[in-house]
């Protein structure tokens, strides 16, 4: 799932912010160098405080002043943060003149807060900006993207993409698309000639590893973290289109450098990348708004459910402990968003030994396709059934969700056995962050053993994504795991 970006004020909100802060602290400042510290402020200067925020946030609207700020250059932020801040000053005193109530304020205190204001604002959108790309830049989760695009123009757009200093993307590699138009076959499942192998080992664009040719992109993919693509080629053939769509199947966020555009498309929104202007088409396109939202229903339910958790694991743990000598939560690896891997949490239900029998019984295997699913499983312990059959050993997973490994709402995350053997259009269910319940849980999932049904409700779970959506799948989960039909 892509977080689109923003183009309205609320993307800067924590600018404005700022800058209302500097109004107060830089007025405060102006106020006790006349009065002295300890002095109150008089009803004339609280109102004359509140009408400089109301100026300040409405000057900040009307001309956009924080647009592209993270993007500045050090001596435009200057210049924009002097034209800021003297708008909004001017504007307070050309009130005053107005209410003929200049004399009431003290001139040297209005001098020194008109000084500070400017220097102030300054600094601190300087000291935020580069706090912000601090973050950026070390930020695990930093969107991982991949270019495609030919030898001829491959230099320069690598170095384009790479300069931006505040990008939230990595680049992490360069697959050169020159054989798309010798070859005729569409992604294939063959291994990467050793000749494409071992110039991706050796050969560099612009300090970016070259890490593939057309026919290798599909096991690129399988075998490596890629949130996005940067495709630098023209869609007017059937090759180059069938690559695209075979990139959002699989759960890939497309950046289509705009030169000719066919109309069939979908999910299409312009925006900046670098200095490119690009169309960005996925699975599903949300906004910042929709991800913090999303975000905070599962800080709200991590919080609760955590805390049920350890309130359970008083009553159940020492049952697991007796039964089965040995942790009483269980963790396993597996892979989430677009292939990163974490850590699993879960109450153990079954034996210590069961990864290891789970080989024997792989014949007995319910489920058609990339799952096991055993009715009667013998790994079980006595109160794993119960505790199955509510859902209670899902339970700790409200640790990931608070970690931020998993929502409460998404996908199944696979074990990495299971990933291993997935194909292109498996890795879309795994464009979104792997959820404790979601809508093959509540679509009957005890009646459905089709791997490649699982496939088709879990994208279109992406697909038709929102927090209403999110809210009604909690719900009917709720109501499945009180009749107990978790297991």
């Amino acid at each position: 799932m892509y977080v689109r970006r923003e183009k309205s004020w609320l993307k800067h909100i924590d600018f404005a912010v700022l800058d209302i802060f500097c109004i107060i602290v830089t007025f405060y400042i102006g106020y006790i160098f006349r009065h002295g510290i300890g002095s109150d402020f008089t009803t004339y200067y609280w109102r004359l405080l509140c009408i400089l925020v109301v100026l300040d946030i409405s000057v900040s609207l009307i001309r956009s002043s924080h647009k592209s700020i993270v993007r500045r250059s050090y001596l435009r932020e200057m210049l924009d943060t002097v034209t800021h801040c003297v708008t909004v000053d001017g504007l307070a005193l050309f009130f005053l003149f107005l209410v003929q109530e200049t004399g009431i304020y003290s001139r040297e205190s209005l001098l020194i807060y008109f000084v500070l204001h400017n220097i102030a604002t300054y600094v601190a959108r300087c000291l935020h900006k580069h706090a912000l790309r601090k973050k950026m830049t070390s930020n695990p989760d930093v969107e991982q993207m991949l270019i495609l695009t030919n030898r001829e123009g491959a230099e320069q757009c690598v170095r384009e993409l790479s300069q931006d200093e505040y990008r939230n993307y990595q680049v992490v590699g360069v697959v050169l698309m020159d054989d798309i138009y010798e070859e005729e076959n569409t992604l294939q499942e063959s291994e990467l000639n050793p000749a494409v192998k071992e110039a991706a080992a050796t050969e560099e664009i612009a300090g970016v590893p070259v890490v593939s040719n057309y026919n290798g992109v599909r096991d690129y993919l399988m075998e490596h973290v890629v949130d996005s693509v940067f495709l630098n080629l023209q869609l007017d053939s059937k090759k180059s289109r069938r690559l695209n769509n075979e990139l959002i199947r699989a759960g890939v966020t497309v950046h289509i450098n705009l030169v000719r555009v066919p109309d069939d498309i979908p999910n299409r929104t312009v925006e900046r990348l670098g200095n490119y202007t690009v169309l960005t088409t996925g699975l599903r396109l949300a906004s910042a708004r929709q991800i913090m939202m999303k975000r905070l229903l599962d800080i709200a339910g991590g919080l609760v459910g955590s805390l049920l958790t350890v309130l359970v694991s008083v009553f159940i743990g020492p049952f697991i402990y007796f039964q089965s000598p040995g942790p009483i939560y269980f963790k396993q690896k597996r892979v989430g968003k677009n292939g990163r891997t974490f850590e699993i949490y879960k109450f153990r239900s079954m034996y210590m030994d069961a990864e290891e029998r789970k080989k024997e019984l792989m014949q007995q295997n319910e489920m058609d396709g990339l799952m096991f699913k055993m009715k009667d499983d013998p790994r079980i312990i006595p109160i794993g059934h119960f505790i199955r059959k509510y859902s209670i050993d899902e339970l700790p997973q409200f640790f990931n969700v608070l970690k931020g490994d998993m929502s409460i709402v998404g996908t199944r995350p696979p074990t990495v056995d299971e990933y291993e053997q997935y194909q292109v259009h498996h890795r879309g269910r795994l464009a979104s962050k792997p959820g404790i319940t979601g809508l093959w849980q509540v679509s009957g999932r005890n009646q459905i053993t089709d791997f490649e049904e699982i496939v088709e409700l879990d994208t279109d779970y992406i697909m038709r994504w929102s927090v209403v959506e999110d809210i009604r799948i909690i719900l009917k989960t709720v109501r499945l795991v009180i009749h107990g039909d978790g297991e």
